[in-house]
């Protein structure tokens, strides 16, 4: 028995759109309480109204968008505690990749995270153009653990956490220490030292956990 081809997705298939909004609310495009009407995104979006309804159950399952009585799908609102859970969350999973980060790592995955921490310490202060930035830093140096669960988790909290880091990056605050430890994380594979590596996600993610919630209690 033959194998049926594989289809692949098009613009148009839940998958694509439910990535498409995902990304908009990483990047700011969508903010947090944003109710989502499905007939205006169909049209901003150019796409059918079945799978956009889709794509947004898939968010509502990842904790991205929330149904309120009388309001319909909004992109969800966390909480001060939700926050410093998700940053918990992200401690106990993040900084125990570095082994495994530090074994599937090849000189061209290391000469690629250069780039992108260079690229983001020319961006200085732009908060849009580092925020893409940074979720594809972050992304790519826990993909070299080949860990695909762990990863997809992973991948969930930065989306939930990043509409609130975008919030404090505006300020400009300490993006000195931000790239000071993306280039340690850099320094620590090429130096293939794993110990290393956890201590600077360690500390990179309290350094953010301790401004976003900072910016949360001034707001």
């Amino acid at each position: 028995m033959t194998r049926a081809a594989r289809t692949p997705r098009t613009s148009n298939s839940a998958g694509v759109i439910a990535e498409r909004l995902r990304t908009s609310i990483r990047d700011g495009g969508l903010l947090p309480g944003t109710r989502l009407v499905q007939e205006k995104l169909a049209t901003e979006l150019k796409v059918s109204r079945i799978p956009l309804r889709e794509a947004m159950h898939t968010l509502a399952a990842e904790g991205l968008i929330e149904v309120r009585p009388q309001r319909g799908m909004v992109v969800a609102e966390l909480s001060h505690g939700e926050i410093a859970e998700l940053f918990e969350l992200r401690l106990q999973m993040e900084p125990h990749l570095a082994d495994e980060i530090v074994r599937g790592c090849r000189d061209r995955d290391i000469d690629e995270l250069q780039d992108l921490a260079d690229e983001m310490r020319r961006q200085g202060g732009d908060a849009a153009g580092r925020a893409s930035l940074n979720y594809e830093f972050h992304r790519r140096i826990y993909a070299l653990s080949e860990r695909r669960l762990t990863l997809r988790f992973v991948d969930q909290l930065l989306h939930l956490v990043e509409p609130y880091s975008r919030r404090w990056a505006r300020s400009g605050h300490d993006l000195d220490r931000i790239d000071d430890e993306h280039q340690r994380m850099v320094d620590a594979l090429r130096d293939r030292d794993a110990a290393a590596l956890r201590r600077v996600i360690t500390a990179h993610v309290e350094g953010a956990r301790d401004h976003v919630m900072a910016a949360q209690r001034d707001e």
